[in-house]
């Protein structure tokens, strides 16, 4: 179990590499849903099994296929060269660090999983024992949908206006006949 968690977790941090270093913005994205799909190995592992296959259908495969579209419509030969010292660069180098102080700060607290798959320690309101009581889906689907519904709904508001500007981009672009 050790091993699978180790390769799986090599896997998405090359994933995570690419998708930052890539030079081309279809690598990238391409790079990105090696990431997911290791990430929902990752989930498995945690045995939420629920948050694999959503992760797998949702984000790797119809969040990704409308990424891949977009990138392929909006002809990525044309875009700017990265200079390496710009604004996006070091605010994206600080993200970065920052999240890795919060990864490292969780993992410090104390946040561990049995091997009969109980969680012990205790962080926000998904409490290990709110989660080991009523079961992984319930409790994400009752945070979703009553917690999170308005974030929810924004995410896919903005992902149809992210859709529908590509594509105004893409037509706005070929000449009229």
């Amino acid at each position: 179990m050790t091993a699978l968690f180790g390769v799986a977790a090599g896997i998405a941090f090359l994933g995570a590499l690419g998708v930052v270093l890539a030079r081309r913005t279809l690598y990238s994205a391409l790079s990105l849903i090696v990431n997911m799909m290791a990430l929902a190995v990752l989930f498995l592992l945690l045995d939420a099994q629920f948050l694999a296959a959503v992760q797998v259908i949702v984000y790797a495969g119809a969040v990704m296929v409308l990424f891949v579209f977009i990138i392929a419509l909006l002809s990525p030969g044309a875009q700017e060269r990265l200079r390496p010292l710009e604004l996006r660069v070091v605010v994206g180098a600080a993200a970065a660090v920052l999240f890795t102080v919060v990864v490292v700060r969780l993992t410090l607290n104390g946040i561990t999983v049995t091997a009969s798959g109980h969680f012990h320690g205790v962080i926000g309101p998904f409490a290990p024992a709110l989660v080991d009581r009523h079961g992984q889906v319930q409790t994400l689907g009752e945070q979703l949908f009553t917690t999170y519904l308005l974030p929810f709904e924004i995410t896919s508001l903005l992902l149809l206006v992210a859709a529908v500007g590509a594509v105004h981009l893409a037509r706005s672009r070929r000449p009229e006949p």
